[in-house]
């Protein structure tokens, strides 16, 4: 799979990215921590083979976009995605996201008509949380036990009427097995909204081997077309 670069200006940063082809209306977006848009490689190059082309960034404080995470925020991720696909991305759009970055793809139905949404271990976070920069004082309201119940992700679920896809990890430390099926269960207007459950999966490590992978890719790529 060859890798074109793509960056885009946000706030006093540049947004650093890439993408496998011309006219390209999926974006990945990556999770959060040491996470970056390097992670997903594998699974972009699954997806060319079967020739679906995707791009990709890294947000700020993360990759090769530099800066501090605490340059950042929930709100914050959610411009730069919605810049990044403003300058790049072409209709009609979807959105495959990650852990904390399935929150932000959700958020960006709200801003942008969003034709499929692909959720790998999606997380949700009360509104308290998403003007906060990320640090202590993020953690800190984010480990309220059931902070997440109060999610503005279940409202904006409801609303959309893409395509839903979600994949959740068999053995999840992270995102509680309810938190998915809430997710699931407020997408009401969705069209074929689907949950597959990735067998031997943790959260970091959801398409564990080739096999995974390609299953997972199979449904994807169906989800995308």
């Amino acid at each position: 799979m060859e890798l074109f670069p793509l960056s885009c200006p946000h706030a006093e940063f540049t947004l650093r990215g890439d993408t496998s082809g011309l006219s390209c209306n999926t974006l990945i977006l990556h999770g959060a921590g040491k996470s970056n848009r390097a992670r997903f490689l594998r699974l972009r190059t699954a997806l060319a083979d079967r020739g679906h082309c995707s791009a990709a960034f890294d947000f700020v404080g993360h990759g090769e976009t530099g800066g501090t995470l605490s340059m950042s925020s929930l709100h914050d991720r959610t411009q730069q995605g919605l810049a990044f696909i403003r300058e790049h991305m072409s209709a009609p759009l979807s959105l495959i996201g990650a852990s904390m970055s399935g929150y932000t793809a959700i958020q960006l139905t709200r801003l942008f008509p969003v034709a499929n949404l692909v959720l790998l271990v999606p997380a949700a976070y009360t509104p308290l949380a998403c003007d906060v920069p990320f640090g202590p004082d993020f953690s800190r309201i984010i480990r309220e036990p059931g902070s997440w119940r109060e999610s503005d992700a279940f409202s904006a679920l409801a609303k959309f009427r893409g395509r839903l896809t979600i994949f959740a990890a068999q053995r999840d430390d992270v995102i509680p097995a309810e938190l998915t099926q809430m997710l699931l269960d407020a997408a009401m207007n969705a069209q074929s909204p689907k949950l597959y459950t990735v067998e031997g999966s943790t959260h970091g490590n959801l398409f564990h081997d080739d096999k995974t992978l390609g299953w997972a890719a199979d449904i994807i790529t169906s989800a995308l077309t």
